[in-house]
């Protein structure tokens, strides 16, 4: 066990019995932490000193969601009206963890912050503890995406590559409710190097919505699901990623939010409003009010809502779940009385869609997404190199369009442990140096880190 996966692992359960917080002052203490990540990873990227007020933050944080409220499991009850809902925050702590870790490492034993030597820090160190195999297994695959990386990456072509990458499961573990599945500062440091120094553009499409930016003025988290730009620890407006929502229907684009609306009729936006305030109303009930934070809680997307209907830990009763779907069709009844506009479709095993009937009859997907965002840039992908980067078969699409537009220059990067995937993405590529396959998003964070310091020796 590593120095740093023993401070990871220390925490004190045995503080007094705390008044429960609400599901909205939780979401919006970790939100005011999220902004104080941004802050940190802000800093460092401009090779200045983090203010120890954010550093702070974070502390204060862990301390709150370490306290007798969260149990050893990493339990934690919180109120909904009059309803105590218990939550898994087992992956918002240890992100907290790693990150504390990680800048103290950048402080170093003299505690004067090494703003110019970021990428010295042993990233695998603090990271290998936590693969879901073994620490050899996480060395090992650190090793495949550093050689993928310098495969990737070729100085002597005449233009920087372009990469697109998928969200949850990919770039950031998943967790048991998305309205907290915060990025760490250690992921966004070493993405925004990569994105900044490698590549001409780099974007991250994904599936959840593309949210309001925390940052501006008269922001409230509560009684809203939030999108990517609030969860995110990367720079929103003037950084080096573009990010988008609804499977790349909505952009942010010069720091505003762009949306292709292309094949929804009016009324499917006027019905998806109105059963948006309906479903509003049902989590207000104490019956329902849990599933303001199982998984997606309720996500209303540009062409559709996202509810979330079970947990990563299978923390929901089946019978309450299934009435809870039951709630959901009553509910898009009196919208669409008639069954044309709307139509209700089990995603997964942990979430379900309500969506709107497309005018066009066009199915979009991230394919669709990635055009609009080459449309918007004049960008070209038949030019250099690409890397797609993914962890599920509905990021394949992404694949197939790069490969399409440039067969020899796809690369592809894919998260997780389906190995049939596995084998569609390299019979899609036909080319095993141009794929990578690893378990999970810390092994690439890692594995980046530890290229971006190989190359700060090289230069």
């Amino acid at each position: 066990m590593t120095a740093g996966h023993e401070e990871l692992c220390s925490g004190d359960h045995h503080r007094p019995t705390m008044v429960q917080e609400s599901v909205e002052d939780f979401k919006a203490e970790l939100y005011q932490m999220q902004n104080a990540r941004r802050a940190i990873v802000q800093a460092i990227i401009s090779k200045g000193i983090p203010n120890e007020s954010d550093t702070g933050i974070l502390r204060n944080t862990l301390a709150i969601l370490e306290d007798s409220r969260t149990n050893a499991d990493s339990q934690r009850l919180i109120m909904s009206g009059a309803r105590s809902i218990p939550i898994n925050i087992r992956d918002e702590i240890i992100g907290l963890k790693k990150d504390i870790v990680y800048l103290d490492k950048l402080s170093g034993e003299s505690g004067e912050f090494r703003a110019t030597e970021f990428n010295s820090v042993q990233l695998s160190e603090i990271l290998a503890p936590y693969h879901p195999v073994s620490e050899n297994r996480f060395y090992e695959e650190v090793e495949k995406v550093v050689i993928f990386l310098n495969h990737f990456i070729d100085k002597s072509l005449p233009i920087k590559p372009i990469f697109i990458t998928d969200w949850d499961g990919t770039m950031k573990n998943y967790c048991s409710q998305y309205a907290t599945n915060l990025q760490p500062v250690y992921s966004a440091i070493g993405m925004s190097e990569f994105a900044s120094r490698f590549t001409r553009l780099s974007a991250v499409l994904t599936a959840g919505p593309l949210g309001i930016d925390p940052t501006r003025k008269n922001y409230s988290p509560h009684n809203r699901e939030p999108g990517i730009v609030e969860l995110t620890s990367l720079p929103i407006k003037s950084g080096p990623i573009t990010f988008s929502g609804s499977w790349g229907r909505e952009w942010m684009l010069n720091g505003k939010r762009v949306v292709y609306d292309d094949g929804i009729p009016d009324e499917g936006f006027d019905a998806l409003g109105r059963l948006n305030d309906e479903m509003t109303t049902v989590l207000d009930t104490d019956e329902y009010s849990q599933f303001k934070l199982v998984g997606s809680g309720v996500q209303k997307k540009v062409d559709r809502l996202t509810l979330g209907v079970q947990t990563v830990f299978n923390q929901v009763d089946s019978d309450l779940s299934a009435k809870y779907q039951e709630a959901v069709k009553e509910r898009m009844h009196r919208v669409d009385p008639s069954q044309q506009i709307l139509v209700f479709e089990t995603a997964t095993a942990l979430e379900v869609e309500v969506c709107v009937h497309s005018g066009t009859g066009i199915v979009w997907n991230k394919a669709n997404g990635i055009e609009r965002l080459l449309e918007a840039t004049k960008t070209d992908l038949k030019e250099g190199r690409v890397l797609i980067a993914g962890d599920t078969r509905s990021d394949i699409p992404m694949v197939e369009y790069s490969l399409k537009e440039n067969p020899e220059g796809t690369f592809a990067l894919f998260v997780g442990q389906d190995a049939e995937l596995d084998k569609r993405v390299r019979e899609l590529v036909g080319d095993d140096s141009r794929v990578c396959y690893i378990a999970c998003p810390d092994v690439f964070h890692a594995g980046l880190a530890t290229f971006l310091s190989n190359q700060d020796q090289l230069d």
